[in-house]
């Protein structure tokens, strides 16, 4: 029996380099594996005893980024949050409640790892 491709080659390469640009943002509780024929599945949120709490998988290159830069911009919000102590606050008003330089030094962030993946923006 022939093994089935989940992804394509040219989908694959894509995803290698999303995963590179965030594997090498260090953050501690995703985990980005390559899968082969299966795609890419990236693990989420890991704790002790219970393991990663999430797992989704991606067979598309620009999915895959947006939820990677999701998850990054989600994290960098948190701790902006956690250094200004402004209480609960969701993603959208942590935003909003930056400065505007603030502000555009995370979106100029998703532009350059949109470049480093060779995506145009989008």
């Amino acid at each position: 029996m022939k093994k089935k491709d989940y992804i394509t080659d040219t989908e694959h390469k894509k995803c290698q380099k999303v995963a590179a640009i965030f594997s090498a943002l260090e953050e501690d509780d995703i985990i980005i594996l390559d899968a082969g024929a299966y795609g890419f599945v990236v693990l989420l949120y890991y704790t002790s005893p219970h393991g990663f709490e999430a797992v989704k998988t991606f067979t598309d290159s620009q999915k895959m980024f947006d939820f990677l830069w999701e998850e990054w911009l989600d994290s960098q919000l948190i701790r902006l949050l956690e250094t200004m102590h402004l209480g609960d606050l969701d993603y959208e008003d942590i935003f909003e409640y930056l400065p505007q330089d603030k502000q555009t030094e995370l979106m100029n962030k998703r532009e350059l790892f949109l470049k480093q993946a060779d995506f145009d923006s989008f």
